[in-house]
């Protein structure tokens, strides 16, 4: 068998650490660092950036709300309009109830417009994040979570260069249970408690700072039918 020159060999790992390390970066970049597209409003509507640069469960998005003084056969219209005359792409169109969601996909990013008729106008959104495919989902967090508890909703966003960290938990402990815990934990991290509310055995809601960082915990207790178990909102401006 005749050797494989050693330029050969090290041209062949160059290129296979780069072919598995793609996937890896694109887990482990900041989603919050990610440009996005934009897509346009429809001429004649208000909106503003309900969250520019956010990520939901590591998916980075932007998000635009909008208010047109028409119908929404318009504002369907306008954008089936723009995105066939592109020619290429994947376009959806479903209905829930009043809602009509358009959906569009194109060079790895989703475009989605969602909007009904409210009254005289028409109320939406635009959302605009990448493929399933060019980014993974996870809601990994470096915040202190108590046994038997686990994160079902992470949101981030940057807003005037702050990074927020929003949770939602769902735990089986009571809140008694979680309020010890954190309290506990938090000013073992440093963390101040400026505020607490709730009697704290059905709810409590509770504040921290530390440093030009805030913490506000919601603690809530649901009733289950032989069990007791509770949900936390965590609000994280870092």
């Amino acid at each position: 068998m005749t050797p494989i020159p050693n330029r050969l060999v090290g041209c062949i790992v160059v290129l296979l650490c780069f072919v598995v390390s793609v996937p890896c970066l694109a887990a482990q970049r900041d989603p919050l660092a990610v440009d996005l597209p934009e897509l346009e409003v429809m001429p004649g509507a208000q909106w503003y950036w309900a969250g520019r640069r956010m990520a939901v469960d590591n998916i980075p998005m932007s998000v635009k709300l909008f208010s047109y003084p028409g119908k929404a056969d318009d504002v369907l219209k306008y954008y089936l309009g723009r995105w066939k005359v592109r020619g290429h792409g994947k376009l959806s169109q479903k209905s829930i109830g009043d809602l009509t969601i358009l959906g569009y996909e194109l060079d790895g990013f989703q475009y989605s417009v969602q909007f009904s008729q409210q009254g005289a106008g028409v109320d939406g959104k635009i959302v605009v994040s990448p493929t399933p495919l060019n980014y993974h989902s996870h809601r990994k967090t470096s915040f202190p979570l108590p046994p038997r508890t686990k994160v079902s909703s992470k949101v981030e966003s940057l807003e005037m260069g702050k990074r927020s960290e929003s949770l939602t938990l769902d735990s089986s402990l009571g809140v008694e249970q979680i309020v010890h815990f954190y309290t506990d934990q938090l000013l073992a991290d440093g963390w101040q408690q400026y505020s607490s509310s709730g009697d704290g055995r059905t709810g409590a809601v509770l504040g921290f700072q530390r440093q030009g960082e805030l913490l506000q915990l919601s603690i809530k207790g649901l009733q289950g039918r032989n069990s007791s178990f509770s949900q936390v909102l965590i609000n994280w401006v870092k």
